[in-house]
């Protein structure tokens, strides 16, 4: 193995914690919906909404930051992706009104969104054959585990400072973040093989790909399941039986454990069957 390559390989938590980030975002203050409704003046559904419209922003950032990186880079993007996070934060904190708070809610998933779509990116730029299983198996617990632990964390801090602290400390982790981009993660796609790639050529090959379309299908099944809990959990379980922010946050412990569970397993199969079957692959590294 070639150690001065294998030196600039970026560092697998970095990444996780990457791709965790804005997962953790979509769902942190799930458990502060009834009081945000109760402090903007606005109804149950609006406030729903500032759920909705993440996912919103978030599909659109993936359009945009995926075809960015592929010409000019991952790094600058992702760090570009993570300022506008950062601002979409301080516009939630300062919003008065649930148009302000849903504006900057798309500002930060279209920021966030980095996250998902450079972290996988990154892996399959540095990692090859059975390593890049490994790295995905990681990422893929990432973002599973992150959007079950957001109101877990979210609930604790909102109990102890209110809702709107929950934003201070997305800008903090995300301004840390930042920094550790700067300083440690390397550049993983050189100038010599930056292209532009038509994004309705890709479009294309997706549509017409019938396991793309099946495996989209069972994801998109569990994601509704999911935040059909996220937007009405808080309404049922806090104000309607009295949980408070914290005990509702608990709830989610089981859905990050069975989500840690999943990411094991799916390791242990790559471990197991990815090394046999590709046993003659070496690390591109």
């Amino acid at each position: 193995m070639d150690t001065r390559i294998s030196a600039t390989l970026p560092a697998i938590w970095l990444i996780v914690l990457i791709a965790g980030l804005p997962q953790l975002s979509e769902t942190v203050y799930s458990p502060s919906l009834p009081d945000m409704a109760q402090a903007l003046q606005t109804s149950v559904t609006m406030t729903e909404h500032t759920l909705t419209i993440y996912l919103l922003g978030f599909a659109l950032g993936i359009l945009f930051w995926g075809k960015c990186s592929d010409a000019w880079g991952r790094k600058p993007c992702m760090m570009a992706g993570l300022i506008l996070f950062i601002l979409g934060c301080m516009g939630c904190y300062m919003s008065h009104t649930v148009g302000m708070l849903m504006m900057a809610r798309l500002i930060q998933a279209f920021g966030g969104s980095i996250g998902s779509v450079l972290a996988q990116a990154m892996a399959r730029d540095a990692f090859h054959g059975p390593a890049l299983g490994k790295v995905y198996a990681s990422v893929g617990s990432a973002l599973a585990i992150f959007p079950a632990l957001g109101p877990l964390c979210g609930g604790w801090i909102a109990q102890q400072w209110g809702w709107r602290s929950i934003f201070i400390v997305l800008m903090t982790v995300a301004a840390i973040l930042v920094v550790l981009i700067h300083t440690r993660l390397p550049e993983t796609l050189p100038k010599a093989e930056r292209t532009k790639v038509s994004l309705w050529h890709v479009a294309k090959q997706l549509i017409t790909d019938t396991k793309v379309l099946g495996y989209g299908l069972i994801v998109a099944c569990c994601w509704g399941i999911l935040f059909s809990y996220f937007s009405e959990g808080p309404f049922y379980l806090i104000t309607g039986l009295g949980l408070s922010q914290r005990d509702y946050g608990l709830s989610f412990i089981p859905i990050g454990v069975a989500a840690m569970v999943g990411g094991m397993v799916s390791k242990t199969l790559q471990n197991r069957y990815s090394s046999k079957k590709h046993d003659l692959w070496t690390v591109d590294c």
